[in-house]
């Protein structure tokens, strides 16, 4: 090179600004040209550092070696920019690497004249210092921007040590380790596993983008980084982007970067997310969450292969390799318009579906093998492998959770394991809660844990409702036959009935927890001590059991009006009693109020909107808990009685607030919090079609209930109308014909209107089944609510009198009301219209959820509210 192009590419660097033409000349004297070929380093990390280097032409760029061995690029370096001087100054060899990202021309001064001619220059030496702390200033900003956006290629979603579940051992062979009791290798049989190696190997040999699809937890982060790792790019950086975690303009910012001046490190700053993954991979994961017009964006920069700084006009060609990772399936994505045509178009040749556990499970038993190992060392313990029974346990699960929640249970069984073996009981499935906000744990206060510890709870509730139960049952079988007279039905239907309404929002299931009619089996049960575990066919549609005795209960105490019946009543309390006994005595623990009791299927659905949770934190159990007796039990207290561990509950359905877990847990882990709002309304990890099915039928059963006992007047008129007409039915013909009629008509307006909201909103059918319901579960409890506060209003008073009568006073039957007729409408329209506000904001957050964080539009929530309006409509004009 001239010297005359020599001095004119020192000039345009920021560190020879200010010098004149004749030091330009002497420093264009001393130094020399060296030329550098696309690809190729000017100096590797760790090198001496000999030379302080200008870019005539040219961009290189700097990257990081990491000890673990992946790199990360540092920062991009345009012509006129300058590298190498800190080495020199320091004494230290090279920090980072410099690589030509095309040939590059570089104008080089040897350490001696560095120091002797260029430092001895102080306008030289103020750049150079502006330069430095320009570095340490970037250098802190890039931690901060790295750790949000980027992974070390030592870690990934799952851990560097999931990634030999998709690891190739030799080119010509996948294989899948086996980590069992010794160190060999056996090829994988699993078809699906296998054609997952041969995707990954495929979508390894070449660079075009490519899409990963698939169920929460099944690994994708994974794949894609083996991906990257098998293919020709394996030395480059690896960068995962979560698409939630980011402003959609800020984050184009940051994927294009800015212009670029000449102190090296500001460049670093500026450099974007595609220069710093040159020749590497970069992630978008959770991208069908990605904005349209960003969508757009990248969909030019990648037909293109260039891309422009926000500041400039320069073109920059592409050289990172795109990839997306997305929860729904590619149809689904094209289908609903979340991810545009263009790059629909793109991912087309390249796209992939990972599929779920539960499709392999033939993988299972090498799945659990890798985990045992894994968390055995992690744990200081030598557990290697899992009993006959817990296999089948495992087998036998679905693993809506995945990859995600196995590693979970595997690492939850090995803590608790005692020997080199894992048992049945220390297998806990499910997804643990993950933490909410806007909570109270009342056990912070002193006297509320020392009740709750204590053994007056719930032993001393049980024996007072329990008193009252029996007094009400000898009376429903021996007292009166007119209902007004008889103390058994005031007691069950206008105070007990009622109260369990009103306990459902207050206090959740703790009705469940004192319910007296699980007492004799309970006792029976401490005598005989059953171990059967109730059959898993049970088990696994407790839901539509429960729901349908659950409607078989209500059908029977309103059309055969119970409420005017002592014997009816009483035959439907003992019958309950009688179920729950035959069950404790056959089946461990409380199985009849887990899985059959259809009081219980109703406590379950309403408890769920209630102010009151109980919680575990997972932090506690996971880092400090070793035996699990809240779930297992210890000397002193029993396990769980519903079978349910605190860290896996995520809603009030399976929790009857008994408080062993709060007596057996040593580590305070037990939460009880008031709350703001129901979260596991919208959040709940497994919804249920049978819950739904039940919330909707408690919906219709309202309107015949709410009759109450003018439901047989009703009957009675329909009967003499279709005399009329000649035809001759049974009252409690017509009144089955209208219960049940109503439960139809709900179940297919419910239908219809998920088909809809299903179809023209593109979202997937069963789920919106069974999660729709659960938002409507507050306005149907605030309506049953509602009349049963006017029941209790208009019928508790009689009780006093039924007292008195028995004692031998003068009783007077007089209707006699705790409050105004007018103050009850008042409250109960107050209750109804609550219930209505929250269940459109649960109903608001459910579908939101199933958008997955795509802006809602009036029409999305139209038909829900209006099915909602409608409801409210008609509660209202039932009062």
């Amino acid at each position: 090179m001239k010297k005359e192009l020599i001095e004119h590419n020192l000039k345009r660097s920021i560190i020879f600004q200010d010098i004149n033409p004749s030091e330009i000349s002497t420093f264009s004297e001393v130094c020399r040209v060296q030329i550098v070929p696309e690809g190729n380093f000017v100096y590797r990390q760790g090198d001496e550092s000999e030379v302080f280097y200008v870019i005539a032409m040219g961009d290189a760029e700097m990257v990081l070696e990491r000890k673990g061995g992946g790199t990360s690029i540092v920062g991009r370096i345009g012509p006129g920019g300058h590298f190498g001087e800190t080495g020199i100054l320091t004494g230290k060899p090279r920090s980072v690497s410099v690589r030509a990202l095309c040939d590059l021309v570089l104008i080089c001064f040897d350490k001696r004249t560095f120091r002797t001619l260029l430092l001895s220059n102080s306008r030289i030496h103020r750049q150079l210092d502006l330069a430095l702390a320009e570095r340490l200033r970037v250098a802190f900003l890039d931690q901060a921007d790295t750790a949000c956006c980027q992974r070390s290629t030592t870690e990934a979603s799952g851990g560097v040590e999931d990634l030999i579940l998709f690891k190739e051992k030799k080119p010509s062979q996948v294989r899948l380790r086996r980590l069992a009791n010794d160190d060999s290798d056996t090829v994988c049989e699993s078809k699906t596993a296998r054609k997952t190696h041969i995707i990954i190997n495929r979508f390894a040999a070449n660079n075009e983008p490519f899409m990963l699809t698939g169920e929460t937890g099944t690994g994708k982060l994974i794949i894609a980084r083996q991906i990257h790792l098998q293919s020709g790019r394996s030395d480059g950086p690896y960068m995962e982007i979560d698409i939630r975690e980011h402003d959609p303009i800020d984050l184009y910012k940051k994927l294009v970067g800015t212009e670029q001046n000449a102190l090296p490190f500001a460049q670093s700053r500026q450099a974007g997310i595609f220069e710093q993954t040159c020749r590497g991979t970069l992630v978008f994961s959770h991208a069908q969450l990605m904005p349209l017009d960003l969508q757009r964006k990248l969909a030019i920069i990648i037909q293109s292969s260039t891309f422009q700084h926000t500041d400039s006009d320069r073109q920059i060609a592409l050289q990172s390799r795109i990839v997306f990772l997305c929860a729904q399936e590619f149809d689904n994505l094209e289908g609903s318009g979340k991810i545009i045509p263009e790059l629909i178009e793109i991912f087309k040749k390249q796209y992939f579906r990972v599929p779920s556990l539960r499709e392999h499970k033939r993988d299972l038993p090498r799945l659990i093998d890798h985990y045992l190992e894994r968390f055995s060392k992690e744990f200081g313990k030598n557990v290697r492998q899992v009993s006959p029974e817990t296999l089948g346990i495992l087998m036998n699960y679905d693993w809506p959770g995945n990859l995600t929640e196995l590693s979970s249970v595997m690492r939850r069984a090995v803590m608790l394991a005692r020997r080199d073996e894992i048992l049945s009981d220390q297998i806990l499935l499910g997804l643990p809660k993950t933490e909410g906000k806007w909570e109270f744990n009342v056990l912070r206060l002193p006297w509320v844990q020392k009740f709750l510890k204590s053994p007056t709870f719930p032993r001393v509730p049980q024996i007072v409702v329990g008193a009252v139960l029996l007094l009400a049952v000898v009376t429903l079988f021996f007292g009166p036959d007119e209902a007004d007279r008889n103390m058994g039905i005031t007691l069950s239907w206008s105070i007990g009935w009622p109260l369990m309404f009103f306990s459902f929002f207050f206090l959740a299931r703790t009705w469940c927890s004192v319910c007296t009619l699980a007492m004799p089996g309970m006792l029976i049960q401490d005598l005989v001590k059953p171990q059967r575990k109730l059959p898993e066919a049970i088990k696994n549609n407790s839901g539509w059991i429960m729901a349908v005795l659950c409607i078989l209960v209500l059908w029977v105490e309103i059309v055969w009006n119970a409420y005017e019946d002592p014997f009816l009543t009483g035959w439907i309390i003992v019958t309950i009693t009688l179920g729950s006994l035959l069950t404790s005595v056959i089946y461990s623990r409380r199985a009849w109020c887990r899985y059959l009791c259809p009081l219980g299927a109703i406590n379950a659905i309403f408890a769920m909107p209630s102010i009151i949770e109980l919680r575990a934190n997972r932090h506690v159990c996971l880092n400090r808990c070793e035996n699990h007796a809240c779930f297992a039990g210890a000397e002193e207290n029993v396990g769980c009685p519903m079978f349910r561990h605190p860290y896996l509950v995520d809603n009030n359905r399976d929790c009857i607030f008994c408080a062993a877990c709060i007596k057996s847990c040593n580590n305070s882990s037990i939460h009880l919090n008031l709350r703001l709002a129901p979260q596991e309304l919208w959040s709940v990890q497994t919804p249920r079609w049978e819950d739904s099915f039940l919330i909707i039928s408690l919906g219709a059963i309202f309107f015949p209930f709410a009759l109450h006992h003018n439901y047989a007047e009703v009957m009675e008129w329909l009967r003499g109308f279709l005399e009329i007409k000649g035809l001759n039915l049974p009252n409690f013909f017509i009144g089955s014909l209208g219960f049940f009629g109503s439960i139809l008509l709900f179940q297919i307006v419910y239908y219809l209107m998920v088909h809809i909201q299903a179809r023209y909103h593109k979202l997937d059918k069963k789920t919106l089944l069974a999660l729709l319901g659960y938002g409507f579960i507050p306005l149907i409890l605030g309506g049953y609510m509602a009349v049963h506060l006017e029941f209790f209003v208009d019928g508790s008073w009689r009780l006093v009198q039924i007292a008195k009568e028995a004692l031998g006073f003068k009783a007077s039957y007089e209707s006699v009301r705790l409050i105004s007729r007018d103050s009850t409408i008042v409250l109960q329209t107050l209750t109804i219209l609550g219930g209505l506000f929250a269940s459109m904001y649960a109903t608001y957050r459910i579908m939101d959820r199933l958008l997955e964080g795509e802006y809602l539009v009036a029409r999305v929530l139209l038909l829900p509210f209006g099915f909602l309006g409608t409801l409210t409509a008609l509660f209202l004009w039932m009062l």
